[in-house]
């Protein structure tokens, strides 16, 4: 029986999503890529196979699994039905119900059982924000979804990993307390249940995605050294390692907290299959660091399988023919191993 598709959300219309969306379409063969589609605008993806010169053609299907007859010579696009007017490198607000719309849409696809996954190509925060979309990032939209349409009781994690680390070491598979939330608000948002919850999320991610049948979690501390035994600090005494202890004595496989200058060292990480992380930066920083152009964002805690590539819509390069397609394949590849 042949894998149904993947679904692939349009994403911010001005960035690099639709470039690296067809090049990746082009290494299809080289990377031996399952058949995916794309939820966008037509005319769009064929302004920028002629504008950046790309070697594609696209047709239009009306149902997903017409993908998997046209794929070898086509990149399938379940057309939106609306033509975007965009200019690349400069966000217009107003394209945000596209985006909305191309999600909700990619979204029901795996609902409905008719694509195996999704992956979610980056948005402009900011400008979507700014039209209204009162969400932080994709990632709590995808948690809503899931609880509005599919489970009520879901609960979404960020979880980001590497796929291609340049130390050849150990791939880093971190989880994330928070978000997407400004630095000074982090501290009081880390309470134990916080933690609690979303390590118990992070431990069944690891479990029912990875396959890994008892993880081995490092609980990363807050402050430097952790802690230093309460002088530099004492979020780790009172409320880090009292979870961890209580987590422990429920059989969960836990070390820490881990002081965060040390433990994503090649020769530490090796002993984890993950890290959980207390704040945005403190996972995603290490992460790029080791695999800037491979590393893959995945949301645990959905009832479907949602993973986006791990950067951002880059204005700076939209239009220059220099974007890397590698993120977008390594979420593809992360699709055929684990769903």
């Amino acid at each position: 029986m042949k894998k149904k598709p993947i679904v692939i959300s349009m994403g911010e219309p001005s960035g690099i999503n639709s470039e690296i969306l067809v090049k990746t379409w082009i290494n299809r063969k080289k990377e031996k890529l399952l058949p995916f589609f794309v939820v966008d605008d037509k005319t769009k993806i064929e302004f920028v196979i002629k504008f950046f010169k790309l070697n594609a053609k696209i047709k239009l299907i009306k149902n997903p699994n017409e993908t998997l007859e046209i794929f070898d010579n086509y990149l399938p696009v379940y057309d939106i039905g609306n033509k975007i007017n965009f200019k690349l490198g400069h966000p217009d607000k107003k394209n945000s119900k596209f985006i909305i719309d191309s999600l909700k849409t990619s979204f029901n696809f795996v609902k409905n059982k008719q694509a195996s996954a999704l992956i979610t190509l980056p948005i402009c925060k900011k400008t979507m924000r700014e039209y209204g979309f009162n969400y932080n990032g994709q990632t709590e939209y995808m948690g809503y979804l899931a609880r509005k349409f599919i489970n009520q009781s879901s609960n979404e994690i960020m979880i980001l990993t590497t796929t291609k680390p340049i130390d050849s070491g150990k791939n880093l598979v971190v989880g994330l307390a928070t978000t997407h939330i400004p630095l000074k608000k982090t501290f009081n948002k880390i309470k134990e249940e916080l933690l609690r919850e979303k390590i118990i999320i992070f431990n069944n991610s690891l479990k029912t995605i990875w396959k890994i049948k008892s993880p081995l979690i490092g609980v990363l501390a807050l402050n430097p050294h952790a802690g230093e035994d309460g002088v530099i600090g004492e979020e780790e005494k009172k409320v880090i390692l009292p979870v961890i202890k209580d987590l422990k004595k429920k059989k969960f496989n836990l070390h820490g907290p881990l002081s965060g200058d040390t433990c994503f060292f090649k020769n530490n990480r090796k002993n984890y299959d993950g890290m959980f992380c207390l704040y945005h930066d403190q996972g995603l920083s290490p992460v790029k660091t080791l695999d800037f152009f491979n590393s893959v964002n995945v949301t645990g805690g959905l009832p479907i399988l949602r993973v986006s590539p791990d950067h951002g819509p880059a204005f700076d390069i939209a239009g220059n023919n220099q974007a890397h397609a590698n993120s977008l394949i390594a979420c593809l590849k992360f699709v055929q191993k684990y769903s």
